[in-house]
């Protein structure tokens, strides 16, 4: 097995993947996935937008709240808010990585907007088991009605472990597409 720097995998249990029986089928998102070159590192930066059949503000809630992430988002082992002032939110989130890879933790200050015409949060890392962590979920409605969510994830990040090439290719095959189910999943349980 070829091993690599780069950290697709990881980059996306920034915020967890999708356990076994995750949404796929019909009334999965319809995604599409790039990625793009990032200057000076190995691992690309990752964009995923879908359009999600729930509200925005559904959606916002799932991924602007971080220490609620364990019990939303799978493979999150530990989520919690360290600090917040204003709209900056510090919080700490451990992965709860594939045998034989370490977990991987990170502490990141995220600064979140919100507005009518969508939200945003964008993090950056403070310290962890990273390199670099840094990306953004932005939420807007995807109709008038405001009963739709068009929903973009971006995220570049390099773990300071080695990541097999197997775990990277089915980050961008299925975990990607996973998450963005279980987001739109979690959301659609929210009153």
């Amino acid at each position: 097995m070829r091993w690599a720097r780069s950290a697709t995998a990881a980059s996306v249990l920034v915020l967890g993947v999708a356990a076994p029986g995750a949404a796929r089928g019909d009334d999965a998102p319809k995604i599409s996935i790039k990625t793009y070159t990032v200057a000076g590192s190995d691992t690309p930066k990752i964009v995923m937008t879908a359009t999600l059949d729930v509200p925005p503000k559904k959606v916002w809630a799932i991924v602007s709240d971080c220490s609620r992430y364990k019990g939303r988002l799978p493979r999150v082992k530990a989520a919690k808010q360290l600090k917040r002032e204003g709209n900056k939110f510090t919080c700490e989130v451990t992965i709860d990585m594939p045998f034989p890879l370490s977990n991987l933790t990170a502490v990141t200050e995220a600064v979140h907007e919100e507005s009518d015409k969508g939200m945003s949060r964008r993090w950056k890392l403070v310290r962890g088991d990273y390199k670099t962590n840094e990306g953004s979920w932005e939420i807007k409605p995807a109709d008038a009605a405001g009963k739709t969510s068009f929903v973009t994830y971006t995220v570049h990040a390099e773990p300071n472990t080695m990541v097999p090439a197997a775990i990277r290719e089915a980050a961008q095959k299925k975990t990607l597409p996973d998450l963005m189910a279980s987001v739109r999943n979690e959301a659609a349980k929210l009153p």
